[in-house]
């Protein structure tokens, strides 16, 4: 929807192209592929609560683990087969055994996700999508309205 809003906001198109460049650029950085999410400076940090990919990131690796994710692999000619939830509470628990660990929770650990947040990004998702939306209808109302 952002991309739209792009569209139908620039009469050229190469302007829009060039900003949702830029933008996938943005959300890349502050949704945690390019740089871990604590390791933004705190005067930038703020930025990622505004990066809809971070949502979608957190939301898909919430559900993921939450969903009976197994991990398959061989040590030593031994098949393992352990599931997601089960490291995820074990790293946990060594994390708050660990004292010089601030984190205590393994999504925010490797990926600065937090654990419980499926719900509220889904939510911030549907508002996105919602202001967004609601974004085109604007623009598109207001430059096809009859001037005199």
């Amino acid at each position: 929807m952002y991309n739209f809003l792009l569209g139908t906001l620039f009469n050229n198109g190469g302007i829009a192209i060039l900003l949702s460049a830029l933008s996938a650029l943005y959300q890349m950085t502050f949704a945690g592929f390019f740089v871990h999410l604590n390791s933004i400076p705190p005067v930038l940090r703020w930025l990622q609560w505004l990066c809809p990919l971070k949502y979608t990131l957190e939301a898909l690796s919430v559900n993921e683990v939450g969903s009976g994710l197994l991990i398959q692999d061989t040590l030593q000619g031994v098949p393992v087969s352990v599931s997601a939830s089960l490291i995820m509470k074990l790293v946990s628990v060594m994390c708050v055994l660990c004292p010089e660990s601030r984190l205590m929770d393994f999504h925010d650990q490797l990926f600065g996700f937090g654990g419980n947040n499926y719900y509220r990004d889904v939510l911030v998702l549907f508002a996105f999508i919602a202001g967004f939306g609601l974004g085109v209808i604007g623009i598109v109302w207001l430059k096809v309205r009859e001037r005199r």
